[in-house]
Order: structure tokens, then sequence, then C-alpha cells
């Protein structure tokens, strides 16, 4: 019988290798699973940050273009109005 302790230690440690195997395999599966959701996710807000810079650029712009409009529009009626001719018709107009 005691021949057959040593087939039974390497039998166990054949059965250890495997399972120190498994367990290793299992947490590179793991830290890549987690590694790929942290990408995802980073990638995730990264784009969404992107979306809301170009909403605000676009928001701005907009604000600036109307705000050239009026004070163009306004430039013309103040001239208009300091023109006696223009002035006059104007006025006859509005009252």
């Amino acid at each position: 019988m005691k021949h057959l302790v040593n087939t039974k230690e390497q039998m166990e440690y054949v059965r250890l290798n495997n399972e120190y195997d498994f367990i290793k395999k299992r947490a590179l599966v793991n830290f890549l699973t987690n590694s790929r959701n942290d990408v995802e996710n980073h990638f995730h807000n990264r784009a969404a940050n992107m979306l809301t810079t170009v909403e605000r650029y676009e928001q701005t712009n907009l604000k600036n273009l109307l705000n050239g409009i009026s004070k163009s529009a306004l430039e013309k009626v103040n001239s208009a109005l300091k023109d006696e001719g223009s002035s006059k018709a104007i006025r006859d107009a509005a009252f």
C-alpha cells in the first residue's frame, strides 16, 4: 500500500493545480469584465460631457447671434428716428 501513497499525492497535486488554474482563470475573467465595464462607463461619461458642452456652445452662439441681430435692428431704428424725414413718417404711421 505504500506505493499508492505517492500516486495519491500526485493525484491530489494535479487536483489542486487544476483548481488553482480555474481560480486564476476566474480572477482574470473578473478583472477583464470589470475593466471593460469601467471603460464603457468612462466612454459613456465622456460622450455625455462632450454632448453637454456642445449644447452649451450652441446655446451661447445662438444667444450671441440673436443679440447681434437685436443690436443691429435697434441701431437701424435709432438711425431712422434721427433722420427728420423718416422720423416724421414713422411717427405719423405709428399714431
